[in-house]
């Protein structure tokens, strides 16, 4: 039965050896020469294998399948090889000069920083002298907040001032370098007032721009805002607040457009053309509406699979007139994305999107006919819970791992949620149609609504479970359970339960092995954080935490290297501070900042040794003196200090040369006692 079901869905089989080989390319680059010879001696043996007696290929049909995994995974590496655009002869920062200007133009709304507005910007040019070089490329900008009043299609000229985009270093926390390279987006630039200029006021976008108007001005703030993230997708406008209460509840899919707004449109369209006899036709005008709505929305993730899917049933119905294998089709719309951009295969959206379709498929079905009710309407409550349950099946261990999270209420919050965004979700499209003070009146209510409701369950007494950490490896350990049970249960293969039972043994194996390292461990941690001052050190399970007093601090940057790190909140004996001094075992840490010119010295003159010397808020010191007067192994420079002074500390300690590492430039210092 199951290879009746891979012969019917042959692309089930074709996509993770195809995911294999991006990932292996993303961590272990092979040249495309490699590549493709291995691609070639892969077509070469299969076509011998081809000429080979019938009952030679029966025997030895084993071969075939290895050789055509590997070529599937040689052709993801290549793929994934010439999507990075730095391999492209037009990247701009690969020929470009310090006397050089850009020409670009703005992708994204300004998003306001603390000191700043933040965009990104595509590179259309590069101005050397009275020439235009062409280039192609993405750019990281913030912009001084002085006079700044920007828009989607403005076309800009820019100095080169462009730096690499670093990582903080953090262990274990958000790598922004490695989100920015999932979207081709490899350097930044800070400009001030002058440093960049106004050449072109076009704009784009002015569809999205009617939808905002008409929102704003019959729905009125702050609705609106959530009013246009659930029609066009655009969340720039949507309340911090808000957004972390559908958090806390588990319903943040419904302020992001996903195969759910897909499935609507679909549905309306499908209605509105049943009158029109031509099939071509019908399927002509469903697929532009498709795709004018996902390149309106941007294109996210999850609204591509669900218009790639969407757009092959469309064909196969209409056009080929033959149904689907929707295991296949949800397949298929994976690989071709994947074709088209790798990256997304990193991207949360597109991994929790194709997990919750392919969960509901599988799991949809025997969770609803658990229970048979009568009643007409509490049978479609139950389909409702059936249906969110069934989602929850295999993108859980996904959430736990990224987002270390569980809204334990998640329940009743999609039953109240996703009936009301539908509907209002339908009302917005009349509005545009029609717009009309009534019908946006109505709309308001209804969002006001919803927002007080869902940040009622929000507030409830133990509504999310926080500090849940999994690991990698516990994840697919997860996966191991679920997909044992679910063999047990559905298919009747009474070895799902022993896979299932293997999977917790090693689960449990491996988390021992770990909690038997972390009661060994001694470790120093100097964090990356911009204009503050964060140290931890560890000692087996303990901790103490020294530096800036900010909570937030400790509870976005610090806690998750603590989670994985095993460690807890308390003072460890092992380690003394006092004076500026921090010792742990035979190790020493001076700690000087802005309050202390220099630490006394010992009584008889000689050099205070000191394994590593911390660097801290800016302290009026010269490096020579402090040579002259500590025997230092290590000076470190974090991240509270400004960068005028490290590059002075720096250039001293070329000149002196002395050890140093600068924490805002390397990344966090993380050293093992």
């Amino acid at each position: 039965m199951f290879v009746a079901f891979l012969k019917r869905a042959p692309f089930v089989r074709l996509i993770l050896p195809f995911s294999v080989g991006i990932v292996l390319q993303s961590y272990m680059p092979l040249l495309p020469v490699v590549l493709w010879g291995t691609c070639c001696l892969s077509g070469i043996i299969l076509l011998a294998l081809s000429r080979l007696a019938l009952w030679v290929q029966f025997t030895y049909g084993w071969i075939k399948g290895v050789v055509i995994h590997l070529l599937v995974i040689a052709v993801g590496c290549l793929v994934m090889s010439y999507a990075d655009i730095r391999h492209s002869g037009h990247y701009f920062a690969s020929f470009l000069r310090s006397s050089d200007l850009l020409l670009v133009t703005v992708q994204e709304p300004l998003q306001e920083k603390p000191r700043s507005y933040k965009t990104v910007v595509r590179v259309d040019g590069i101005v050397r002298g009275d020439s235009l070089l062409p280039a192609k490329g993405n750019l990281l900008v913030y912009l001084e907040k002085e006079g700044v009043a920007l828009e989607c299609g403005n076309q800009l000229l820019l100095c080169n001032k462009l730096r690499e985009i670093q990582s903080s270093g953090n262990p274990d926390g958000f790598d922004y370098r490695q989100y920015c390279v999932a979207q081709q987006i490899y350097q930044q630039v800070y400009l001030r007032e002058g440093e960049w200029k106004l050449v072109l006021n076009n704009r784009t976008g002015r569809v999205r721009d009617y939808c905002l108007r008409i929102l704003k001005q019959y729905i009125g703030e702050p609705e609106a805002g959530l009013a246009a993230a659930l029609l066009i997708g655009y969340r720039y406008d949507l309340d911090k607040a808000m957004v972390q209460d559908y958090t806390n509840t588990g319903i943040v899919h419904i302020i992001a457009i996903s195969g759910m707004h897909l499935a609507l449109i679909y549905g309306s369209l499908l209605w509105l053309l049943q009158w029109l006899p031509s099939k071509i036709l019908k399927a002509g005008i469903i697929l532009f509406f498709l795709w004018a709505f996902t390149w309106l929305t941007g294109a996210s993730a999850s609204v591509l699979r669900a218009t790639v899917m969407f757009s092959f049933i469309t064909a196969g119905r209409f056009v080929l007139d033959r149904h689907t294998n929707i295991y296949n089709t949800l397949m298929a719309s994976a690989f071709l994305l994947l074709c088209y951009n790798p990256y997304l295969l990193t991207d949360v959206g597109f991994q929790l999107s194709y997990l919750a379709v392919l969960s509901i498929l599988i799991c949809y079905r025997p969770i609803y006919q658990l229970l048979f009710v009568r009643n007409r309407w509490l049978d479609k409550i139950w389909e409702a819970i059936a249906l969110t349950l069934s989602a929850q099946v295999f993108t859980l261990p996904v959430c736990l791992y990224y987002f270390q999270q569980f809204p334990l209420y998640f329940l009743p919050a999609n039953l109240l949620a996703v009936p009301l965004s539908t509907v209002i979700l339908y009302g917005e499209i009349l509005l545009l149609i029609i717009p009309v003070h009534f019908t946006g009146t109505i709309l308001k209510w209804l969002m006001y609504y919803m927002n007080t409701s869902v940040a009622w369950i929000g507030h409830l007494p133990g509504a999310l479970i926080t500090e849940i950490h999994i690991t990698l490896y516990g994840t697919f350990c997860c996966y191991g359970i679920i997909a044992g049970l679910l063999a047990w249960w559905l298919c009747q293969w009474p070895r799902g339960l022993i896979l299932a039972l293997l999977s917790c043994l090693l689960w449990a194996a491996w988390d021992m092995a770990d909690n038997l390292q972390a009661q060994w461990q001694r470790k120093l941690i100097v964090y990356n954080i911009p204009a503050h001052t964060a140290v931890d050190v560890i000692y087996g399970r303990s901790v103490q935490f020294l530096g800036d007093k900010t909570d937030a601090i400790r509870d976005k940057l610090v806690s998750s290297c603590l989670q994985t790190a095993r460690a807890s909140f308390k003072i460890t004996r092992s380690c003394q501070y006092s004076s500026g001094y921090i010792s742990l075992g035979d190790k020493r840490l001076l700690v000087i900042d802005s309050s202390q010119r220099y630490l006394p010295v010992s009584a008889e003159g000689k050099k205070l040794q000191t394994d590593y010397l911390l660097l801290s808020h800016n302290p009026h010191v010269d490096i020579k003196q402090l040579d002259s007067l500590y025997g230092i192994g290590m000076l470190i420079f974090d991240a509270s200090n400004t960068s005028k002074n490290i590059r002075k500390w720096k250039s001293d300690c070329y000149a002196l040369t002395l050890r140093f590492f600068s924490v805002p430039d390397q990344g966090a210092y993380v050293v093992n006692f």
